[in-house]
């Protein structure tokens, strides 16, 4: 009895996503303040849902610690704290240098830039921001290679992104929030090929990294590491002091970030439903134990662990191409048999990962290798460059 009374009062609404990434109006406050410069946050869109503040509870999820909120004054709230949050606050660091300084030891700054020296050696590498302006064939491509991008990425992981789901909402409205200066997306180029795009929202002085993707046959470049070094050299660039990476434990935002927090969240309800208040303060009770046996690792709230791993520690679960070095040359001898192919070429792309890997271990740039199919030997190919090797697939 008491869960179907729960159920039929009691909605979720997601904050961060529906508030502060769409900016969509919300009736539960009559003010939302950017806590880092104490301006409201205004020029939201009319809300998609419509709102029953008379008889339901709501529970609002997912509010950011740069965020301040002053409830409608029918109704009432309870607050308490549940997801972790990560950001990079760089107001009180003069460079990159010195926040790098601060947050990674010597050796992991020297792989950190090693990352980015790899990278720029093997290819012919550019870095792009889009803010502010951007052709719409441009965007339209973008926006594209990111969908293929992520969806590739989680095939391989056997998941599904979460924002895949709300696709066309996000390719509709960036392309004016980017005129805007609202949102932003952030690529790495190999020559004129995008390999790393990241979807970003802005708000005055906070950057918010919301979605994100690599081409994965890059993979052992480390483009996350990258974009984000690239992305927090801009913030210090044009006057962002929040780099904020969003909910979720992973990894490479502990890393990064020199901030932890917890979303704020709110029972919110009518005052004057003496059984609305009733059932709020049981809610809210339910998640506290909640909270608290996943403290004392009793159980464990999926809601706030379910992304504790990094996405470097993701076990592939789909069937790729692999091969293997059967031999390696000094030399070589070119031979009728020996055809010479562009790996760009969409035939050969099951080849581009295995070649990329070739030359990051040998600090090669792909534009000084050659590379050959065998006639009458379809899995065979051979790529000549400092050092010359024959491949195999493995079946």
């Amino acid at each position: 009895m008491i869960k179907k009374l729960l159920l039929s009062k009691f909605n979720i609404y997601d904050f961060y996503n529906t508030t502060i990434i769409k900016r969509l109006n919300t009736p539960f406050y009559d003010k939302v303040i950017n806590t880092t410069n104490n301006e409201e946050i205004k020029s939201f869109l009319k809300p998609e849902d419509t709102f029953n503040l008379k008889n339901n509870i709501y529970y609002i999820t997912y509010i950011p610690s740069f965020v301040k909120t002053k409830i409608n004054k029918k109704l009432k709230q309870i607050s308490f704290h549940r997801f972790n949050g990560y950001l990079a606050d760089i107001k009180n660091y003069s460079s990159i240098q010195e926040y790098m300084a601060h947050q990674f030891g010597s050796k992991s700054r020297t792989k950190i830039r090693s990352y980015v020296r790899r990278l720029e050696t093997c290819f012919n590498v550019t870095y792009k921001f889009y803010y502010g302006n951007i052709e719409t064939q441009t965007y339209n491509a973008l926006f594209n290679n990111l969908e293929f991008m992520i969806k590739r990425r989680f095939d391989q992981r056997g998941d599904e992104h979460q924002a895949i789901k709300n696709w066309d909402y996000f390719k509709q409205t960036t392309y004016q929030s980017i005129l805007n200066k609202k949102a932003s997306l952030f690529v790495i180029y190999d020559n004129d090929k995008p390999i790393d795009i990241c979807l970003n929202y802005h708000y005055d002085n906070i950057l918010i990294d919301y979605i994100r993707a690599y081409d994965i046959d890059y993979s052992k470049f480390r483009l996350g590491y990258i974009d984000i070094l690239k992305q927090l050299e801009w913030c210090f660039e044009n006057n962002h002091t929040i780099f904020d990476l969003g909910p979720g434990i992973l990894t490479y935002k502990k890393q990064w970030c020199n901030v932890t927090y917890k979303f704020k969240n709110h029972i919110i309800f009518n005052k004057s439903s003496l059984i609305n208040g009733v059932l709020a303060q049981f809610i809210v009770l339910i998640y506290k134990l909640k909270i608290y046996l996943d403290k004392k690792n009793i159980i464990e709230d999926k809601a706030n662990n379910s992304s504790n791993k990094s996405d470097n520690e993701s076990t592939p679960l789909f069937i790729d191409y692999k091969f293997e070095v059967k031999e390696v040359f000094k030399n070589i001898k070119l031979e009728d048999k020996h055809v010479k192919i562009n790996i760009e070429d969409e035939d050969y792309s099951f080849l581009r990962k295995e070649i990329y890997e070739y030359l990051y271990l040998n600090f090669e740039n792909k534009n000084n290798i050659n590379v050959y199919s065998i006639k009458n030997e379809p899995d065979s190919y051979i790529v000549i460059g400092k050092k010359n090797i024959l491949l195999k697939k493995i079946n």
